[in-house]
């Protein structure tokens, strides 16, 4: 009978990777290099496969590593087709890089997914992977000798290296304060151009909104992507909520500006934010008519902003940051802002290429 991975078992083991990866613990030298070689790989593939191989080892050390589908019939047989689709899963969560961007079927390269083990896909290897592939084959046996702790370390050094090369590479080339100040305006059109061409289904903008506001010297919380709280994100000083916004990229009517000054008048504030941002836009929006009734009904100041040029002069208008220190550590505080609402890897790394003109 095949061994079965079941996702919850893999998960708790990527959970405890993953401690050990962010931990200040040494880990094994050996896999450590091992992952780093991984960059050299001329398979993303290969990239999924190797971590693959060693989160089924720490899940149920009785896995073969060398097989690759269950149907293999050996004592050892497993799936390794769930490890990596597992490993995957959680990639965004634990900051990992896998190579691949699929979150479904990270190892689908036909000649290593058609084979039912990695000795015997060997023959049909392209030649110019078959160096590399090679590598790997020797690394099996070792991963076939290690125990579940030492299967969980090398995991756990695989993660932390991945991590390296993941949306932490990105955020690391962008300094906490350019030197080179651009103007607002430059600012202002190169973020309006990037939200609005990539939305992620309103975390762009929202990532936007804490991040001016941080950076205008406020505290921000910034919630889950589709948390189903009323105020998307709170906007603090000193742990007091002082502004409660609302963010949207969708066309938007006076009917939410009504809702969110109701929802922030019972969270005790007295300030509320509803920003707006392409593709959306403003339908039958009387702007003064909806300042007054928030007012009025419920006692909150309502400001509206269309826009990235609107919303930053909001910020800064807010605050008490001098205009040059606002742009200067506005670019990487929004590279932290996507991070920490889970945008698309690619999102994180397009930003940084883009705001690294001014580095």
């Amino acid at each position: 009978m095949p061994i079965k991975l079941h996702a919850e078992a893999l998960a708790a083991t990527l959970e405890r990777a993953y401690v050990l990866a962010i931990g200040k613990r040494k880990l094994s030298p050996v896999w450590t290099l091992r992952a780093e070689q991984l960059g050299e790989s001329p398979s993303v593939g290969y990239i999924a496969a190797v971590g693959a191989v060693l989160l089924a080892k720490a899940t149920d050390p009785r896995i073969d590593a060398f097989v690759i589908q269950s149907q293999e019939g050996s004592a050892g047989a497993f799936n390794l087709r769930a490890a990596a689709t597992a490993l995957a899963k959680s990639k965004r969560t634990f900051g990992y890089d896998i190579g691949s961007s699929s979150n479904r079927d990270p190892i689908n390269q036909g000649t290593l997914v058609s084979s039912m083990r990695w000795d015997l896909a060997l023959d049909r290897i392209r030649d110019d992977h078959k160096p590399f592939f090679q590598l790997i084959l020797t690394w099996l046996p070792d991963v076939n000798r290690l125990t579940r702790d030492q299967a969980l370390e090398a995991l756990a050094a695989y993660i932390r290296v991945r991590r390296a090369v993941g949306a932490g590479a990105a955020l690391a080339r962008l300094p906490g304060k350019l030197r080179d100040v651009p103007t607002l305006s430059s600012l202002v059109d190169v973020l309006d151009g990037f939200v609005s061409s990539d939305p992620q289904g309103g975390a762009a903008g929202m990532a936007l909104v804490a991040a001016a506001f941080r950076a205008g010297g406020f505290e921000v919380v910034l919630p889950s992507r589709n948390d189903p709280r009323p105020i998307d994100v709170s906007i603090k000083r000193q742990g007091v909520l002082v502004i409660g916004c609302e963010v949207k990229q969708v066309d938007t009517g006076e009917s939410t500006a009504d809702s969110l000054a109701e929802d922030v008048a019972k969270a005790g504030a007295e300030r509320c934010l509803l920003a707006v941002f392409r593709p959306g836009v403003l339908i039958d929006f009387d702007r003064p008519a909806v300042v007054r009734r928030a007012e009025r009904a419920h006692g909150v100041v309502m400001r509206v902003t269309y826009g990235t040029r609107e919303l930053l002069h909001e910020a800064l208008s807010s605050g008490q940051v001098a205009q040059s220190d606002f742009i200067a550590s506005l670019p990487r505080l929004f590279a932290e802002a996507l991070q920490e609402i889970r945008v698309s890897d690619q999102t994180l790394e397009t930003w940084a290429a883009i705001a690294t003109r001014w580095c």
